[in-house]
């Protein structure tokens, strides 16, 4: 991809004409226009001042658009540890694990999502106190609740002794998203199902539970 490209990307996610685009700029919309089609050289300032004027780093800019070798390899790692999840796989996720910890610059996010997969995957009473450690270490990334993978995950945590661990991230949730009915349909499903889950070893564990039990049980009436 060319950076001419990249921007009229960038331009149509942003969801702005070439006008709009480079409104504060002294670039004209001919000029402009023949930089996205790769037919006007790009200069650096010029790149930099557009960026600025929409709050966009270069960096991001770049990672988005401009893939590195180990940006694939790292993607390809996530859906194989992914697909080892849904696919009940623990061999599969261990094999992935050994293979995150022997790659350089893998992110931290990687290597504590793969910990609480095989810790899912290997439950048993008594392996809590792994899920509550993997939970801890995974939760505590900033943009967990905007990741589907780490809803699932959280769905498929919620343990009889690890309700009062669990609990605050609930809260988190449905604090995040107040209507459900707000989110495209796969969302709300997946969003529900934490909140299901949740309830299920609430009651089935818990008595005295009311109070948290009605707050999960209105959030979900906000689906329908």
């Amino acid at each position: 991809m060319t950076i001419g490209e990249a921007l009229k990307k960038l331009r149509q996610s942003l969801g702005l004409t070439q006008a709009q685009m480079i409104k504060g700029s002294k670039i004209s919309i001919t000029h402009y226009s023949k930089m996205e089609k790769g037919q006007n050289r790009i200069f650096v300032d010029d790149l930099m001042l557009i960026l600025q004027l929409h709050k966009i780093s270069p960096s991001s800019f770049f990672k988005k658009y401009f893939s590195t070798k180990d940006d694939i390899i790292f993607s390809k790692i996530s859906q194989e540890l992914n697909r080892s999840f849904y696919n009940n796989d623990i061999k599969k996720a261990k094999n992935l694990k050994k293979q995150i910890s022997s790659t350089k610059y893998v992110s931290t996010e990687l290597k504590d999502r793969a910990d609480l997969i095989i810790a899912i995957l290997n439950s048993e009473d008594d392996n809590t106190i792994a899920i509550t450690q993997a939970m801890h270490d995974f939760f505590k990334h900033k943009n967990w609740m905007a990741d589907d993978n780490a809803i699932t995950l959280l769905s498929n945590s919620i343990r009889k002794d690890n309700l009062k661990d669990v609990t605050p991230l609930i809260m988190m949730l449905i604090r995040k998203y107040k209507k459900l009915n707000d989110q495209n349909l796969t969302k709300q499903r997946r969003l529900a199902t934490v909140g299901i889950n949740y309830l299920y070893v609430l009651r089935k564990y818990f008595a005295n539970s009311d109070n948290i039990a009605f707050k999960i049980l209105s959030w979900l009436e906000t689906r329908l």
